[in-house]
């Protein structure tokens, strides 16, 4: 058994700006689930909390994966972080986010999301049966 893990930590008001300036900037990191649970919330301050948690969390699972993000033709939309029904986060693989994990033999993952004042951090741990 192999622990894999990834950490990172992003500033707030930038994933702010960006969103606000930048309309495709969600479209291209976010999937439409993580968009919709984002958006559902009245508070402008959690959305953009919600936002740069997520960000930050995708970070973290690259890491973990060992490509980094946007690498190996990893999308930020290929990993996706949802909330359980107890708001859990639960990490979803997709394309070469998938592939990448099925190689590695991975069999469990954990994400954590934490927020204070202007940060999100976020971090990945994958159980992996062995290393390709």
């Amino acid at each position: 058994m192999k622990i894999r893990s990834g950490i990172d930590t992003v500033h707030i008001p930038r994933i702010e700006k960006i969103c606000d300036s930048h309309q495709a900037f969600l479209a291209k990191c976010f999937t439409p689930d993580e968009i919709s649970y984002a958006k559902s919330h009245t508070s402008k301050n959690r959305v953009n909390e919600i936002f740069a948690g997520r960000f930050a969390a995708k970070e973290a699972v690259a890491k973990a994966l060992g490509t980094g993000i946007m690498a190996e033709g990893i999308d930020l939309t290929d990993i996706e972080v949802l909330p359980d029904a107890k708001g859990t986060p639960q990490l979803n693989l997709y394309g070469e986010a998938l592939k990448k994990a099925r190689e590695l033999c991975m069999t469990s993952s954990s994400v954590s999301i934490t927020h204070e004042k202007d940060f999100a951090t976020a971090v990945c741990v994958l159980l992996c049966d062995e290393e390709v």
